[in-house]
């Protein structure tokens, strides 16, 4: 391997490093919501739900990926933490009529609207 080669080399892990530490700051961190407080959940649209705390002051609502189906049916949606915030392998349980779904959370991220999310029922 010649110097060029090596050089290279550096040039492009820098690159590389610098590319993702810029893209890990982009990125907007996900609020910690606790399942043990007061929290609302409502599907968003088949397998994903939209989450806020209900006490305390406002945090940033997320997004939950989950391994749930059809969930734009279901009547409740129930998160339980194992630790302090929601976050992946989380148990989900949804209700639709008499009928229980349990699954987990897959991903959590920051709440942005995004096409076929089910509009928020008033």
């Amino acid at each position: 391997m010649t110097r060029a080669d090596i050089a290279l080399l550096v040039g492009a892990a820098t690159i590389m490093l610098i590319a993702i530490l810029a893209g890990n700051a982009v990125a907007a961190p996900a609020s910690c919501i606790d399942s043990r407080r007061s929290y609302v959940a409502r599907p968003l649209n088949a397998t994903q739900v939209w989450v806020q705390n209900a006490i305390g002051e406002k945090k940033p609502p997320i997004r939950l990926s989950t391994t749930c189906h059809h969930l734009q049916s279901t009547i409740a949606v129930s998160i339980s933490a194992q630790m302090t915030c929601i976050d992946r392998g989380d148990p989900v349980i949804a209700t639709a009529g008499g009928e229980r779904q349990s699954c987990v959370v897959t991903k959590v991220e920051a709440y942005a609207p995004a096409d076929g999310d089910v509009p928020e029922k008033k």
